[in-house]
């Protein structure tokens, strides 16, 4: 099984064989130095990407939850993926009917993939990408309805704006395992840049729907083994700057992240993080690092973490969450710099939280 394969079911599979999503931990009253979490919006359905828009609002892109009352060990396509809004004192989902699939099971679907991040479109509504976990072939397999699936797309007429799954398909740069898994995206001309955590590429569409390889994320010769690179979460800074993570196939202390000056190449920028799975960024150029989890172990995976890293000197502080981050996917900041997070995202219970430190 490939690194990227084994990721893939790592991050999703919460729920499966006895695993459940812990709640919140209180924080200690003489814990004056760690965070609070502020629980914004809960019972989301694998919820994956995070965005704060322009007027202040948050989006998150929920993977779904596959087709309910899939057969168990049957891998189903439902309408479940959706765009859950928070915007002031309104909460719930803009955007419904969205391609998930799940392989059935009796505790409910497991392996979901959907939407796994979002963002506004000018013209209206939102353009997501999806992750798919597989190829072409696979995706036709699973019928009409899982189209979207290892795509980008926008929400107002369904249109299809860049196929990933074709690309991996079609071309598998890596030479590796065909396996398409699109997780990010950024807006970059007319088109997006979009990572895909499968193929291990950075991928870029046109206006006109093409696709293209922008950048083959290299292997990770790490002390104990060589990894696949895996990359995940991007973001980009207010001068142009794209910065995308890496988890160097989930060794710790091995992610890296990549750095893009405008009309550059990419450049290792920071390494010794864990897990990556987002990016976000300050409006002064300072990052901050979200890690899904400190470590995998048998059982429930270890707590995820937050950190800052210091966009000049390269510093690296954790921000102190008390392991209240439960497989924590998406990260964004607002305006003043807010932190907000989707939590718990292995399953129907998942939240978007406000961190406060």
């Amino acid at each position: 099984m490939s690194i990227s394969r084994s990721w893939r079911r790592a991050l999703v599979t919460a729920g499966a064989a006895g695993i459940v999503a812990a709640p919140l931990l209180a924080v200690p009253a003489h814990a004056e130095t760690t965070a609070t979490l502020e629980v914004l919006a809960d019972h989301l359905n694998n919820p994956r990407g995070v965005s704060v828009l322009s007027d202040g609002s948050v989006v998150v892109a929920e993977a779904g939850q596959g087709l309910p009352g899939c057969a168990d060990g049957a891998q189903c396509v439902g309408r479940t993926g959706s765009v859950y809004k928070v915007k002031g004192s309104f909460k719930g989902r803009v955007v419904t009917g969205l391609a998930s699939t799940g392989q059935g099971s009796a505790n409910g679907p497991v392996n979901v993939t959907g939407p796994t991040d979002v963002v506004a479109d000018p013209n209206g509504g939102y353009d997501i990408v999806s992750g798919l976990g597989g190829t072409t072939q696979s995706r036709a397999a699973l019928g009409p309805e899982a189209a979207t699936l290892g795509t980008v797309f926008r929400t107002r007429d369904g249109k299809v704006l860049g196929d990933l799954a074709d690309l991996e398909t079609r071309l598998n740069p890596d030479g590796g395992e065909v396996h398409a898994n699109p997780w990010s995206l950024v807006r970059s001309g007319s088109g997006f840049l979009v990572t895909d955590a499968g193929a291990n590429t950075l991928v870029r569409t046109k206006s006109d729907g093409s696709t293209s390889v922008e950048f083959l994320v290299p292997t990770n010769a790490t002390p104990s083994r060589t990894a696949e690179g895996v990359p995940t979460g991007m973001v980009k800074a207010h001068d142009g700057t794209i910065y995308f993570s890496d988890m160097s196939g989930t060794v710790p202390g091995s992610a890296r992240i990549w750095k893009i000056p405008p009309g550059g190449t990419p450049e290792v920028f920071v390494t010794g993080l864990s897990n990556l799975v987002d990016l976000a960024v300050d409006c002064s150029g300072n990052l901050v690092a979200l890690s899904y989890t400190k470590g995998f172990q048998a059982g429930p995976p270890l707590p995820g973490t937050l950190s800052k890293i210091d966009g000049k000197t390269k510093a690296i502080t954790e921000i102190p969450t008390g392991d209240q981050l439960n497989q924590p996917t998406g990260l964004a900041l607002g305006r003043q710099g807010q932190i907000y997070v989707t939590n718990n995202s292995g399953g129907g219970d998942g939240q978007l939280v406000r961190v406060h430190y």
